[in-house]
C-alpha cells in the first residue's frame, strides 16, 4: 500500500466548490484536539469552529496539503482504513461573502451550482439541521448525494451541510465509495452533524 497521500482521491468536490466561490484568508492558529466523552471520539476545535472525529482517522492541516488542495480547504479529516482507490474523508471549505446571506440560503446557492457543476447528481436524501452558530441554532440543509466529477471518473457519496457567519461560510463535506460499508456512512454523519461555529 503506498504511503503517500492523493488529494485527488480524498477530496474531489473541493475543486469544484473553489469555482464557486470567492477564497478568503484562514486563520489557523490554535488548533487542538481534546478528549470527549465517548473515548472512540476526539474535538478537532480551532479558532473558527469545532467538531468531533474518531479518535483513529487521520487529521491532514493546511501545512501540509499538496499543491492540487484548493486554497480554501482548511482541513481534511481521513478515514484510517486507507484504500487504493478512494479513501473516505471529510473536509471543511472556508468561504469569503461579498454579502452575507442567512446559512439556509447559501445552502440552496450551493446545491443548485452543484447540481450544475457536477456529473450524474443524485440526491439520496435531504434534511432541516439546526447547527450552532455563534451560540445559536442556525437552520441549514444535511444532504446526502451522488455524483461524478468528470464523466470518465468514478460515482462518489457526498454527504453535506453548511454554516454561514457574518460574511464567512463554511462548507463541511464527507466523501465514500459508494461500495463503503455503513458504519464509515455513520461515521462521517456524526463528524458533520457534530460541527459548530463559534
Amino acid at each position: 500500500m503506498k504511503s503517500t497521500t492523493k488529494f485527488s482521491n480524498i477530496i474531489p468536490i473541493s475543486g469544484i466548490l473553489m469555482t464557486f466561490f470567492f477564497s478568503g484568508c484562514m486563520n489557523l492558529q490554535g488548533n487542538t484536539t481534546t478528549k470527549t466523552d465517548d473515548p472512540r471520539l476526539k474535538t478537532y476545535d480551532s479558532s473558527d469552529f469545532s467538531l468531533k472525529t474518531p479518535k483513529d482517522w487521520e487529521i491532514i492541516e493546511k501545512k501540509d496539503f499538496t499543491a492540487d488542495v484548493p486554497d480554501v480547504t482548511v482541513v481534511v479529516f481521513r478515514n484510517n482504513i486507507k484504500n487504493e482507490t478512494f479513501t473516505a474523508n471529510v473536509n471543511i471549505v472556508k468561504n469569503y461573502l461579498q454579502e452575507t446571506m442567512p446559512t439556509l440560503e447559501y445552502a440552496k446557492n450551493v446545491l443548485n451550482r452543484q447540481k450544475g457543476g457536477l456529473f450524474n447528481f443524485k440526491e439520496n436524501k435531504r434534511e432541516e439541521l439546526k447547527l450552532k452558530v455563534g451560540g445559536q441554532d442556525t437552520s441549514t440543509i444535511f444532504i446526502q448525494f451522488e455524483a461524478k466529477k468528470g464523466t470518465d471518473q468514478p460515482t462518489v457519496r457526498y454527504i453535506q451541510t453548511y454554516a454561514v457567519k457574518e460574511k464567512w461560510a463554511f462548507i463541511i463535506t464527507g466523501a465514500l465509495s459508494t461500495k463503503e460499508n455503513d458504519v464509515v456512512l455513520q461515521s462521517i454523519e456524526n463528524i458533520i452533524k457534530s460541527f459548530q461555529v463559534k
